[in-house]
């Protein structure tokens, strides 16, 4: 049996960092680069662990059944800590209970992306296809926060979309460009690069304004007033991880979004940094919490 942790000796070897989704995704790029800092600030490898599906709760779980050793570090979003349990009836870890805040790490906004032969160039002509034809235009989502982007949207422009569920975006994203789904409220690390190659077409930013560096795209609550839905990402241990690991966690990781490599992810993606304290991230996962709940009752979210 390997000992716990103490402040003194820590880290004395690897830390694993579990990502509750599948690589090419915005969480597992910010876990990989955190991942690295933490190499590098502590001497000791952070290695990350990809464990998607059910939008995020076999990560969830596995986080949540770690040893509360200091040796797991969670890197998740909005979905697995402020989306799922107002959709589930049951999940196999508890939100708060499960885990020890640690830091926020990113924030930023998504896209809404079509088909390039939609024959749609703007929010306002999505939304007068959609009306056109009630329940027939698709849109996909590998996650939450691309779920409830959408549904969302529904809501606020008053149109009626089919859901199609995946494991992760980047399928979601595969199968826009092949042509089998209308649309996806995508992430800019995973949505970004197709628009900028041509494969799909960008409308409109999830942002309330204009996004520095997509001022291109204008938001879409310029058609849509008020509409807004930004993800983020941030770092979790399981719960009953000792507080003075925690604070030397979240030092590492001020450090490691404070980094050259971390502030380079963030232009190319587009993010703005989250850092802060145990206790901020946990304010801001409430609120949060409460946000999605009146979102995903509004959206008849809920699964069976």
């Amino acid at each position: 049996m390997i000992a716990p942790a103490t402040a003194q000796d820590y880290p004395s070897r690897p830390i694993h960092i579990i990502a509750p989704f599948g690589p090419g995704t915005a969480t597992d790029t910010v876990a990989r680069v955190v991942g690295a800092e933490l190499t590098r600030i502590t001497g000791q490898a952070a290695v990350v662990d990809n464990k998607p599906g059910a939008e995020g709760q076999i990560g969830a779980q596995a986080a949540a059944l770690s040893p509360p050793d200091g040796y797991t570090l969670f890197v998740t979003t909005q979905t697995t800590q402020s989306i799922n349990q107002h959709v589930y009836k049951t999940l196999p870890y508890d939100p708060v209970k499960s885990f020890a805040p640690v830091s926020g790490l990113s924030g930023g906004a998504q896209i809404v992306m079509v088909r390039n032969d939609l024959g749609v160039k703007s929010i306002a002509e999505l939304i007068a296809l959609a009306q056109a034809q009630p329940g027939k235009l698709t849109f996909g989502s590998g996650n939450g926060s691309a779920r409830g982007a959408a549904e969302l949207f529904k809501i606020m422009a008053k149109v009626d979309l089919l859901g199609v569920p995946y494991k992760s975006q980047p399928q979601a994203i595969a199968d826009l460009l092949g042509g089998r789904i209308d649309i996806t409220f995508s992430d800019f690390t995973t949505g970004l690069p197709s628009i900028r190659s041509g494969q799909a077409r960008g409308l409109a930013v999830t942002s309330l304004q204009r996004y520095p560096g997509l001022e291109e795209y204008p938001a879409v609550a310029e058609t849509v007033p008020g509409y807004e839905s930004r993800p983020w990402n941030a770092a979790y241990a399981p719960a009953g991880t000792p507080r003075p690991i925690i604070d030397k966690l979240n030092a590492w990781i001020r450090e490691a979004v404070a980094s050259e490599a971390y502030q380079r992810l963030l232009k190319i993606n587009l993010g703005v940094p989250f850092a802060g304290s145990p206790e901020d991230l946990a304010a801001w996962q409430e609120s949060e919490t409460r946000k999605w709940g009146e979102i995903v009752r509004i959206a008849g979210m809920k699964e069976p």
